[in-house]
This record gives C-alpha cells, sequence and structure tokens, in this order.
C-alpha cells in the first residue's frame, strides 16, 4: 500500500509540472482492433527493427491503458505482481497501475499534452522507441519516467518507482508498449 502512496504522489507531482501546457486532441477517433493480448505477439519472421505495419490505428483515446501492457509481459521485467492490474484516473492521465514487490509501476495515456509538454526537474533524454519519439527522466521521488509521443497533443507515460536504478526496467516496460500504440 506504502508503493502506491508514493506512485500517487509521484504522478500528482508530474501533474503539477506538466499543469501549465495546454493541448487539444483532433482528429477522427476510431477504435483500435486486435489492442488485447493479439497485439503483443509480433511474426517471427519480421526482421524490421520497427515493424509499422503491425501498429494499430485509431486514437489514444480510446485506447484502454490496460491493453498496453499485459500482467504476464509486466512480470517477465518486474517478477510476480501482488495483484492483478487496476485502471486508475490520475488528473488528465488514464492509467493501469501494476504492482510487482518493491517497485510501483503504472502506464497511462495522456491525450491532452504531447512530448512538447514533459517537464521534468533535472535531464531530459530524447530517444526513439521502435517507430515513437520519447523522452525519459528521473522524477525528483525517484520515480523514472519514460513518456512516449503518440501525437503533438498525446502520449503515453511509464512510470516506474522501485529499489535501485528504475530506468533500465521502464525503458523496457516501454519497449513492450510500444508497438502497441497508434
Amino acid at each position: 500500500m506504502n508503493s502506491r502512496i508514493v506512485l500517487i504522489s509521484l504522478a500528482a507531482a508530474v501533474l503539477v509540472a506538466v499543469s501549465a501546457c495546454t493541448g487539444s486532441t483532433t482528429g477522427d477517433p476510431k477504435p483500435t482492433p486486435g489492442t488485447g493480448d493479439s497485439a503483443s505477439s509480433t511474426n517471427s519472421q519480421d526482421t524490421t527493427s520497427s515493424p509499422t505495419s503491425t501498429k494499430p490505428s485509431g486514437s489514444l483515446a480510446e485506447t484502454d491503458p490496460c491493453s498496453l501492457l499485459t500482467r504476464s509481459e509486466a512480470e517477465q521485467v518486474m517478477g510476480p505482481l501482488k495483484e492483478d492490474p487496476k485502471p486508475e484516473k490520475l488528473g488528465s492521465s488514464q492509467t493501469c497501475g501494476f504492482s510487482p514487490k518493491l517497485a510501483s509501476l503504472s502506464v497511462g495515456t495522456r491525450t491532452n499534452v504531447g512530448l512538447a509538454g514533459v517537464q521534468a526537474p533535472g535531464e531530459v533524454a530524447d530517444l526513439t522507441i521502435g517507430g515513437h519519439q520519447a523522452k525519459k527522466f528521473v522524477a525528483a521521488g525517484g520515480s523514472c519516467i519514460v513518456a512516449i509521443g503518440v501525437s503533438s497533443s498525446s502520449r503515453v507515460d511509464v512510470v516506474l518507482n522501485g529499489q535501485g536504478d528504475p530506468c533500465p526496467r521502464a525503458l523496457q516496460i516501454a519497449e513492450l508498449v510500444e508497438p502497441k500504440l497508434p
């Protein structure tokens, strides 16, 4: 339960940091077919580094954050979970909270702010994950946040707080999430 309080506190701190940013989502939202577990399996014969042909179409607003990372995938990186993933609402973010031992993990969708809205207390690293631009930073409380840009006004945030350096595992989670993004 203590890790949940830490996660909520950190998410609140991130929301405060980005609250000065505003934006709106434009476009024609459409349901994303196959955003469940089937989207996580890739063709073993695919030799490209970023298989754009397997990316779901549609908008991030239509995406359930719990469909972006399965329990099994989370356990591959984090070890056994204490309970099933739970959908949550934290500020403007729809999140899916995971409960690994000795850590807290969430995957959240933001449809009102893109990568330009990332404001961090320290160094922000620009990177590419699959076919998406991303930013990685460590929040004031020690959480590693990997923000994956989906459009100019939307992104997915992977937030991991745990013992040691959480960034290598946060990047592993982001790499599992990215192929399922529109």
